[in-house]
C-alpha cells in the first residue's frame, strides 16, 4: 500500500473521523490536504500530526458558493490532485444562539442540536434540515472532480473519489436526531448517483459505508473491546482503497460486521497502524 507522489484532498479533515483517514493517508506516503473554516481546528490537527511534512492544511469552505474559490486558491499552488476522500462525519453547518422555542439554533449531522421529532417540523423546516450534508458533498464533488479528470487526462494517471459514509440505521443511545437520520441516507443516495454517474469516466469512485457503531458508549467497549479503535481501521481501509489498482467503478463496500471489515483489511492489504485509543474514536 503506497500513495508515495500522489495528493489526496480529505473533505472533512480536521474531525475525530477525518484525523484518522488523514494519517492513515500520510502514512502511506500520501500529500495529504485537509481544508477548514476555523484556522484553529487545523492548527489542532497539525499538532496531532505532529506537523508531518506532506500535511497541507488551507482555511477554506467547500460549501456552495465556495467551494469553487477555495479549490482554486489551494491547487494554484501547483498540487496534481489525484484523490478526494470525502466522509460523511463532516460538520455541515453549525448557528450559535437560540431560536423561539430556547434550543440553540442549528443541526449537526449526528448529534441534533434541534431535539424536536420529525413531525414537529413543518414543510420548509423539513426540507432546510434534511439536505445541508448532502448538498457540502455535492459542492465539494463539483468543484474537486474536474481537477481529478483534468489531472487524469494529463498524466495517465488514475485518480478517484471515495465516499466514507456511516450507518443510516440511527446511533448508539438515540442520540442521532431526524435531522441527522435525512441526512446520512440523502448522503448515501448522493454517492449511489455519483458512482453512477462515473461509470464511464476516467475517475474511479467508490463508497465505503461503516455500519459498525463508533462512538460505544465506555461499558460497552469495556465489555467488548477491539484490538484497535475502528477509526483506525477504516482510516487504513480507506488508505488501502485509495492506493488499490484493481477497485472496480461504482463500488460499494459495505462494512457491516467486523468479519467484513477485517476481509477488507486483507483484500486491499491494509496495513495495520498500532494507534493510541485514548485520541480517537472506539
Amino acid at each position: 500500500m503506497s500513495l508515495v507522489n500522489r495528493t489526496c484532498w480529505v473533505v472533512g479533515g480536521v474531525g475525530v473521523i477525518g484525523r484518522a483517514l488523514t494519517k492513515s493517508l500520510l502514512r502511506a506516503g500520501a500529500t495529504v490536504i485537509v481544508n477548514s473554516r476555523e484556522q484553529s481546528r487545523l492548527d489542532n490537527l497539525s499538532e496531532y500530526l505532529q506537523y508531518h511534512e506532506n500535511l497541507v492544511t488551507f482555511r477554506g469552505s467547500l460549501l456552495p458558493g465556495a467551494a469553487d474559490k477555495t479549490v482554486e486558491r489551494v491547487l494554484e499552488n501547483g498540487f496534481p490532485l489525484h484523490h478526494v476522500i470525502a466522509h460523511g462525519a463532516v460538520r455541515y453547518w453549525k448557528k450559535s444562539g437560540k431560536n423561539n422555542n430556547n434550543a440553540p439554533d442549528g443541526f449537526d449531522e449526528t448529534y441534533s442540536l434541534d431535539k424536536r421529532r420529525l413531525l414537529e417540523m413543518n414543510d420548509e423546516e423539513f426540507r432546510d434540515a434534511g439536505g445541508h450534508l448532502a448538498s457540502l458533498h455535492f459542492s465539494a464533488a463539483r468543484a474537486l472532480l474536474p481537477r481529478l479528470e483534468g489531472i487524469s487526462h494529463l498524466t495517465g494517471v488514475g485518480t478517484s473519489y471515495t465516499f466514507v459514509t456511516g450507518d443510516g440505521g440511527g446511533h448508539p443511545q438515540n442520540f442521532r436526531s431526524a435531522a441527522g437520520e435525512l441526512n446520512a441516507h440523502h448522503v448515501w443516495g448522493l454517492a449511489a448517483a455519483i458512482r453512477n454517474e462515473l461509470k464511464h469516466s476516467n475517475v474511479t469512485c467508490s463508497e465505503i459505508r461503516v455500519g459498525l457503531p463508533l462512538n460505544r458508549p465506555e461499558e460497552e467497549r469495556l465489555q467488548n473491546p477491539r484490538e484497535k479503535p475502528l477509526s483506525v481501521d477504516i482510516g487504513n481501509l480507506c488508505a488501502g482503497v485509495v492506493s488499490s489498482g484493481n477497485l472496480v467503478d461504482n463500488s460499494l463496500l459495505n462494512v457491516a460486521s467486523e468479519a467484513k471489515l477485517t476481509e477488507y483489511l486483507s483484500d486491499f492489504h491494509a496495513v495495520n497502524h498500532e494507534e493510541n485509543s485514548e485520541t480517537i474514536v472506539m
